[in-house]
């Protein structure tokens, strides 16, 4: 017998399998020996841009600046850059001060709005609350932006609808015969996103954010929450009107939320369509003085129909002398212009898109200013979505 010598084991080396392919140049460690432009590494037409033009040409940033009177201290970052981390934030759903001081590292966006810095969470969240009213107004703004789009789309629609009606006036005088349309545009609507039920306030205590109240979510469940209102204009899905309450029921808002919209846009709709939780004997006498005050034509919805029932159809001879105004409305929602249901999408878009389905600042003003943060910011999305960066300087030149 005899004992063998041992033998070193070996790691087999791995190789390469031969390829005929050429692949691009790629070197993890080379050394970027011009610097780099993250203006080069953002494509053109990127919702950033449409940001960041927003802020530096476009938004009146007077309120924000002109609360810096200290001189003392360490200097404060530019109201500009955070201003261009919220909106974006707040567009795209990242809204948390600690996800915003994350994405300044590591997402290529957030790091061309704030050209390279990254703000520290502290400092975001206060620029957010010390702002707030500032940052409320941004609604404002957004509405007076997408005003000016909205002009701008109006004359070339009419340029349009003139050209149309040349070429067909040539049609018809050539066929002789007619086949134009009458176009109707259906305007403001309102809607609550939160539900009816109201329990006693002395039921109710909350050391996180005393003013929130428990209320019956879509789902059936009691959350403690707030009632985000909202009036939507149907034509262009931009928001008119933004307030949060603390009473669960929708009725008592009804003339609120419609006043506000009439100040902020300048005009009275000329028709509202509004959700059921509204519907009221004091709401529809509102309705009915109000039609006769300043035009607005109001369609309240009486009640829920199921999933599986169908709208009746649209009703012939005259009203009855003794129909209740309630029954009056259920009439009148049967004929076409009462058959829309316009403003949940926009609710769904904050939820999704802009991550809205809670709030993060606590108190009924801050719930109020949030809320219009991102009202203001999803109408922001809409008139990028409607014309871009482009669209944006022709609006304001």
């Amino acid at each position: 017998m005899f004992e063998a010598e041992p033998v070193e084991a070996k790691r087999p080396q791995r190789r390469p399998a031969a390829v005929d392919k050429t692949f691009r140049a790629f070197d993890p460690h080379q050394v970027l020996l011009p610097p780099p432009s993250l203006d080069d590494w953002l494509p053109e037409g990127h919702l950033a841009r449409f940001v960041a033009d927003l802020v530096d040409d476009v938004l009146d940033l007077g309120p924000v600046p002109a609360d810096y009177t200290e001189k003392r201290g360490y200097p404060p970052y530019d109201p500009r850059l955070m201003l261009r981390l919220l909106i974006y934030g707040y567009t795209t759903g990242v809204r948390s001060s600690r996800a915003i001081e994350r994405k300044c590292v590591d997402d290529v966006a957030f790091r061309f709005l704030a050209a390279d810095q990254a703000p520290d969470f502290r400092s975001i969240a206060r620029f957010r609350r010390r702002h707030l009213d500032a940052l409320a107004d941004l609604f404002l703004q957004s509405l007076r932006l997408a005003r000016l789009q909205a002009a701008r789309a109006q004359i070339e629609a009419e340029a349009a609808a003139k050209a149309r009606k040349h070429a067909q006036d040539k049609e018809r005088r050539r066929q002789d015969r007619t086949g134009t349309s009458d176009e109707q545009a259906v305007t403001d609507a309102g809607e609550a996103a939160a539900a009816k039920a109201r329990p006693k306030p002395k039921a109710q205590a909350n050391f996180t954010d005393p003013d929130s109240r428990i209320m019956k979510n879509g789902d059936g469940a009691y959350i403690q929450s707030y009632n985000a209102q909202a009036v939507v204009d149907e034509q262009h899905q931009a928001i008119t009107a933004a307030d949060v309450t603390t009473n669960a029921s929708d009725a008592l808002n009804y003339t609120d939320m419609l006043d506000q919209s009439a100040r902020n846009t300048g005009t009275h709709p000329k028709q509202a369509l509004v959700d059921a939780g509204y519907c009221s004997n004091t709401n529809l006498e509102a309705a009915r003085d109000r039609h006769l005050s300043c035009g607005t034509d109001t369609f309240v919805a009486t009640g829920r129909l199921g999933h599986d029932e169908q709208v009746p159809p649209a009703p012939r001879g005259r009203i009855p002398t003794d129909a209740t105004l309630k029954e009056r409305m259920a009439r009148k929602l049967r004929t076409k212009p009462g058959r829309k249901a316009i403003v949940d999408p926009v609710f769904g878009q904050i939820m999704t898109c802009q991550n809205g389905r809670q709030l993060l600042l606590r108190g009924e003003d801050g719930a109020r200013g949030e809320w219009r943060l991102l009202a203001a910011c999803h109408n922001f999305r809409k008139a990028f979505r409607h014309a871009g960066t482009a669209g944006l300087a022709a609006a304001v030149g």
